[in-house]
């Protein structure tokens, strides 16, 4: 008799303890599920654009001045000329330009700095007020993306003739260094730089 109870004791257990792993089993199942896996991706945007980086700002011929070698670059004065900022190639960035002009004049001038510039061609003035102005005129002239580069910035100078006559005397006097193979010389540099703007 207590074998059977015994017997009967562990079929209970033995139920019991399937019907909880039978529930845990099928309990795993019983939820609701979804799954979802999303992606997006992009590449870099363009700013593939070249500045012009030859310049032709002077010449070796103007309205009655001529050079004794073609292709030397002279000055004088009466002479003028100009150089045209020059952008191309593709940005899907708004950009825009920013320049630093700088004029060198050698040794034998002395000093004496006569060009004068202009960002119009009409307005002439020295070439700190002249930065002033390329800078203000460069800071407005925003590009959006994939735009062409407008409204191109040009860079007038001059050297004025025949301002006063102590200018005569000083430009004389470079005209005979240069017979005398001393030829006072004059650089100017434009630093242009393409930037993104935020």
């Amino acid at each position: 008799m207590k074998n059977k109870k015994n017997k009967r004791s562990w079929f209970i257990v033995l139920l019991v303890i399937l019907l909880i792993v039978t529930g845990a089993f099928i309990g795993s199942f019983a939820r609701y599920l979804t799954t979802s896996t999303v992606s997006d991706n992009a590449v870099t945007a363009k700013f593939g654009l070249g500045i012009q980086n030859n310049i032709n700002l002077f010449s070796d011929s103007y309205t009655n001045v001529q050079a004794d070698t073609e292709g030397k670059k002279i000055i004088a004065p009466g002479t003028e000329g100009m150089y045209q900022f020059e952008v191309t190639g593709t940005s899907e960035v708004a950009y825009k330009i920013s320049a630093n002009v700088n004029v060198i004049y050698s040794d034998e001038w002395n000093g004496y700095a006569p060009l004068k510039f202009s960002i119009n061609g009409l307005d002439w003035t020295d070439l700190d007020e002249f930065k002033e102005n390329l800078s203000t005129a460069l800071e407005s002239n925003v590009m959006p993306p994939n735009g062409n580069y407008t409204n191109a910035q040009t860079i007038y100078w001059k050297w004025p003739f025949s301002v006063s006559s102590e200018n005569d005397i000083k430009d004389t006097a470079m005209g005979s260094a240069a017979s005398e193979g001393s030829a006072p010389k004059v650089t100017v540099s434009i630093e242009a730089t393409a930037a993104q703007i935020d």
